[in-house]
């Protein structure tokens, strides 16, 4: 079959990719989260202004 062919990672490589993979999900969504909050304050802003 074709899975004997496959290069399967290590645990070690798995472990790993997991890890990168979480923490940079966290980063930008704290980084969207900040990005939306200034954005609505932003256009709360000029909503009074008008």
């Amino acid at each position: 079959m074709e899975y004997s062919k496959v290069e399967w990672p290590s645990r070690t490589e798995v472990i790993h990719s997991t890890i990168w993979v979480v923490t940079m999900t966290v980063i930008i969504s704290i980084y969207l989260g900040v990005f939306d909050i200034l954005a609505v304050r932003a256009l709360n802003f000029l909503e009074a202004l008008i």
